[in-house]
């Protein structure tokens, strides 16, 4: 429950975030239509997460509303800046067409709904991997029911996305050129997820401020600053160096 929480604090700062900059910086008005396909797709595949198989806490549990909320925010502030900056290359750039030789879709509007729609679509629904899970999300293996789901759904978005023509959306198809170039653009910005989340997570357990603070000798609050401390560090190092036995130090 906490993980499907902390996703869906992400998706709604991601989604909010990421069309209103795109609405207020280009006058851009993405399909609300494609909007409701992109909240069926990806409720149908969280209600997979009930029958999922994850590791349980190492430590006793509880509702960290602080941890909950600074991770949502941002990890869907990411995910929008990072669809923000693919409308940018996609509307006002030549770059994905220089660099996979795509055509242009920049003067084309329901070409630019069906790329920002599938841009959308499989990064948001992948930040379940990385909520779900503790370690690396490529290292604990979900259920197969949530990855089948999550396949089935992406898979129907790309065809959307790649064949639809449906002017009452304002979408029109943009090829499986474009379908992989963005499905390689999602995967690439889906791997600093993991460690964005790490960072988050050492941040609030504040390690970090005692890393920054405490190993300053001239700002530690350790008594004598901390001289105790480093003479049984360098006496343990010595011993070990030379072979004997630690335990009467530690």
């Amino acid at each position: 429950m906490k993980n499907y929480t902390i996703y869906a604090v992400s998706i709604t700062i991601r989604i909010v975030m990421g069309f209103m900059l795109i609405a207020l910086i280009w006058k851009f008005d993405f399909s609300p239509f494609m909007v409701l396909i992109i909240a069926i797709l990806n409720d149908g595949t969280i209600m997979t997460i009930s029958k999922d198989r994850v590791k349980p806490s190492p430590v006793p549990d509880s509702w960290k509303l602080k941890e909950i909320f600074a991770t949502g925010i941002i990890l869907g502030t990411y995910m929008a800046i990072m669809t923000v900056i693919f409308f940018y290359l996609a509307a006002d750039t030549d770059f994905f067409s220089d660099t996979f030789k795509v055509r242009s879709i920049r003067n084309n509007p329901d070409e630019l709904t069906a790329a920002l729609y599938l841009q959308v679509s499989i990064i948001s629904q992948a930040l379940i991997f990385v909520t779900r899970s503790r370690s690396w999300s490529f290292i604990e293996r979900p259920g197969l029911l949530l990855v089948g789901a999550f396949l089935i759904a992406q898979l129907l978005a790309t065809i959307i996305a790649v064949y639809a023509h449906w002017e009452f959306a304002r979408i029109k198809g943009i090829g499986w050129g474009w379908g992989g170039v963005i499905w390689i653009y999602s995967i690439v910005s889906y791997f600093p997820l993991d460690v964005i989340k790490f960072g988050i997570r050492f941040a609030l357990s504040g390690k970090a401020w005692d890393s920054m603070i405490q190993k300053r000798i001239a700002f530690t609050t350790k008594k004598d600053y901390g001289k105790g401390e480093r003479e049984a560090q360098w006496a343990v190092a010595q011993r070990t160096l030379h072979g004997l036995s630690t335990n009467r130090i530690l």
